[in-house]
């Protein structure tokens, strides 16, 4: 079971595929022992099989994911923006400009800002783009 990879899968797929190629490595197979006939001794078989399991355990993960990308879609079209408050504002992008044209350096410049001196780049990077 160590090192199998088959491409980037959900969890429970994965561990469904591990299981399926751990079950054939041993001659080992489902079977029922009653109502409709499931064999999976064949591989063809084994493999539709497993692969029906896994797309119904993906299946509610897709819904909730489904929802949430609605919900975030809807607050966006309401004007509401998630994540994290910029750090400088505009008039302070404007004010370091200044203040780096003067011949002050980027550390000196943070500091008075209050800012690290990879957040004062960042700002100044993304104010100019």
């Amino acid at each position: 079971m160590q090192g199998h990879t088959r491409g980037r899968k959900d969890g429970r797929h994965a561990l469904l595929v591990i299981v399926e190629d751990d079950l054939h490595a041993n001659g080992r197979h489902f079977r029922t022992l009653d109502c409709i006939v499931l064999d999976t001794s064949d591989d063809m078989c084994g493999e539709l099989i497993f692969t029906v399991f896994a797309a119904i355990a993906k299946f509610p993960r897709q819904q909730i994911v489904k929802g949430t990308r609605e919900g975030l879609d809807s607050a966006r079209a309401r004007g509401r923006v998630g994540g994290r408050p910029r750090a400088l504002t505009s008039e302070q992008i404007t004010d370091a400009r200044i203040l780096l044209g003067a011949g002050h350096t980027r550390t000196v410049v943070a500091a008075k800002l209050r800012v690290s001196r990879w957040t004062l780049s960042r700002a100044l990077d993304t104010a100019s783009r």
